[in-house]
């Protein structure tokens, strides 16, 4: 059955690959037909795309056209700039653009540098003629500029007419050696596919302030007329005088017709190739310094070292899906502490595919996501092309673990191994048999995640426990010095002066994803314990959200609603005047609880709920293990408001143990074990 499955598997992934290549294919037709454009007017544009031909008004005209098929968001104004074609041109059909005509030619160098000096836009947005835009093209490399610190400049993915990838930014390596990112590779390659730091990106496409904080106006240095280095010297001057960084964003995507744009009217190659030479000596010359500083020998390596010299590797059974439960929450944070502890990330999920919605949320961090992109091999050739030197490899579960280190090792074996226990999955099943003694499954699994949990802590470099509790009970079978404790994070997202008061609250909420301690949880609670509130008073609803419903043969009943799986918890939380946490078994710290502190919603729960959270009953929770005491606390707290006002105020302080603070404490402390930073 596994045979036949893998191999069903194996010709889908063949078929899509085949979709994939095939839809990064350009098939619009260069002819202009009835062309008639109207852009939209603004009257303080943010952004001024400044668009400079030289002759080719039909691909002039295509690239007009292609921005009011893809029109962006935010406030900009096109302006032409004619550097005195000797082929007459008409642009009378199109409205509310500005031309500047030049009287005679300048070149491409003088004619942005003019414009510049004219226009009054807060960034300017530099577009060859000889392009197509497509959708986001200006919005996402603003996106760059609102979401990251001291950015310079932002250039696009550039295409080729036939789809291929022309462009995914450029990069210097030793001895002045220039590298593009075009190496036999497919622009739907996961290493082109998120947000990433570079040495410089093309004029093509490339947005910029238009002003210094000083106020001088950022231009083209007039040193490299006509032509040729000039956007590679304004990258360089942002960088190493500005102190800015340079981007590129795969979200920000055009079409190049390379070789055909105005600015390659000089007909002899001879001297074209001459030009080149003679201002990549001038280049060389001015960055001497920094281009001696550069060591690079690879395009990744270069790569790597201006996006962060350390290196780490998620393993995960599926891209993080932070809104689905606690542990994929706990580790969407752990992957974006590290990133923001500037280290090279990258996430693995075997199986995933470029469609997948959260694949996005990380890319646009600036974390490289993989998912399936050839047909052999593709996720270990895809380890093999991160030429990474000595990585931390960090394994999300025990399962996890077992089937990713020695590929890990394979791919690089001076890797660092890290288990992430996330809970501890035999002392699970141990609470699970307590209750079910005679379930021989149970017994069987006790064992074998006894059995696996102790080999992969053993293998692994560190092996992360979840509460300080699992850390102590991990010394059994590990050294003190390879233990550390991350747990979830937490942060105060209202505070009690912000939400609702006690009088305008109704009903319960209970939380749980397809987890087998949260499905018992329910069972106890909606069998044995809401019956004997209703028993007292009938008018309250106990709220079921997350898809842990699904899983129960719920019967219908009035006072029961459920809501099933839901992406924004805040109207739930703030509405409610109790969380419900009736677990009876389970490990490692309940990310529930931690939810409803973060909006300051007292909790009712049991002793294996309170597992790791330094819960005190009555002071921050009221902690009940049977169903009598469970519905009498439930009924107590429902009417009791000083009660209630009590565990809220003390809730905001339960949250400084999971704080981002501390979670970069621990991080600091990975590093210090495996001399990460010596």
């Amino acid at each position: 059955m596994g045979v036949w499955r893998n191999t069903k598997y194996f010709f889908r992934k063949i078929n899509r690959i085949k979709k994939l290549d095939s839809s990064y294919r350009n098939e619009e037709s260069k002819k202009i037909e009835n062309f008639e454009v109207n852009f939209p007017i603004y009257h303080n544009p943010l952004v001024s795309i400044i668009i400079p031909f030289y002759n080719l008004e039909n691909y002039t005209k295509l690239c007009l056209q292609s921005i009011a098929d893809n029109l962006p968001n935010i406030s900009f104004e096109i302006v032409l700039v004619n550097d005195n074609s000797t082929e007459k041109v008409n642009f009378d059909d199109i409205k509310n653009i500005k031309i500047i005509n030049n009287e005679q030619n300048i070149g491409f160098l003088r004619s942005i540098n003019k414009t510049i000096k004219q226009v009054k836009t807060p960034f300017i947005y530099l577009l060859n003629n000889d392009t197509l835009v497509k959708k986001g093209f200006l919005d996402e490399l603003m996106y760059v500029f609102d979401n990251f610190e001291d950015v310079g400049a932002v250039g696009s993915m550039v295409l080729n007419e036939d789809g291929s990838l022309q462009e995914a930014g450029s990069f210097f390596l030793q001895n002045a050696k220039i590298m593009q990112t075009v190496d036999r590779k497919k622009a739907f390659y996961p290493e082109h596919n998120y947000i990433y730091e570079i040495d410089y990106c093309s004029g093509c496409s490339i947005l910029f302030e238009r002003q210094k904080k000083n106020g001088d106006l950022v231009l083209f240095d007039e040193k490299f007329v006509p032509a040729y280095f000039e956007e590679t010297d304004l990258c360089f001057q942002l960088r190493y005088l500005d102190k800015k960084k340079i981007f590129y964003t795969p979200f920000s995507k055009i079409i190049h017709f390379n070789g055909v744009s105005y600015e390659q009217n000089e007909k002899l190659s001879e001297r074209k190739q001459a030009l080149f030479e003679k201002n990549f000596n001038l280049f060389k010359n001015k960055w001497d310094k920094e281009l001696s500083n550069i060591k690079s020998q690879k395009l990744q390596e270069r790569k790597n070292e201006l996006n962060g010299t350390k290196e780490i590797v998620f393993y995960n059974g599926v891209v993080p899906e932070a809104d689905k439960n606690s542990g994929e929450l706990r580790l969407t944070e752990i992957i974006k502490a590290y990133n923001k502890n500037h280290y090279t990330a990258t996430i693995i999920a075997d199986r995933n595919k470029i469609d997948n919605p959260y694949n996005i949320s990380f890319q646009k961090l600036g974390i490289c996501v993989y998912y399936e992109h050839g047909i052999f091999f593709d996720k270990f050739l895809f380890l093999k092309r991160l030429k990474l030197k000595k990585p931390v490899s960090w394994f999300y579960s025990v399962k996890i673990f077992l089937k990713e280190y020695k590929p890990a090792l394979l791919a690089n074996k001076n890797t660092f191994l890290i288990f992430d226990m996330v809970d501890i999955h035999h002392l699970r099943l141990k609470g699970a048999l307590q209750l079910n003694p005679k379930r021989f499954s149970l017994k069987r699994d006790y064992y074998k995640f006894l059995h696996q949990e102790k080999k992969a802590s053993k293998r692994s470099h560190i092996t992360i426990a979840v509460s300080e509790f699992e850390k102590r009970y991990m010394l059994k079978f590990v050294a003190e010095n390879k233990l550390i404790c991350i747990s979830n994070v937490h942060f105060v997202k209202k505070h009690a002066d912000e939400i609702p008061k006690f009088s305008n609250r109704t009903d319960l909420l209970f939380v749980g994803s397809v987890h087998p301690p949260n499905i018992d949880a329910i069972g106890f609670l909606i069998s044995e314990i809401m019956p004997k509130i209703w028993e007292v008073d009938k008018s309250i609803k106990l709220h079921i959200v997350g898809n842990v419903a699904e899983k129960l043969s719920l019967q219908s009943h009035e006072n029961i609603i459920v809501h099933g799986f839901v992406s924004d918890m805040d109207d739930y939380l703030l509405e409610a005047k109790i969380m419900l946490v009736p677990l009876r078994y389970g490990a490692g710290v309940k990310g529930k609880i931690g939810q409803a502190f973060e909006y300051s919603l007292p909790v009712i729960t049991t002793s294996i709920g309170a597992e790791g959270m330094s819960l005190e009953n009555m002071h921050n929770a009221i902690i009940a293990d049977t169903a009598s005491e469970f519905a009498n606390a439930v009924l107590n707290l429902y009417n009791n408001e000083n009660l209630w006002l009590k565990l809220q105020r003390n809730s905001e302080a339960s949250l400084k143990p999971f704080s981002r603070e501390n979670l970069d404490f621990q991080i600091k402390k990975i590093e210090e074990r495996l001399g990460i930073n010596k």
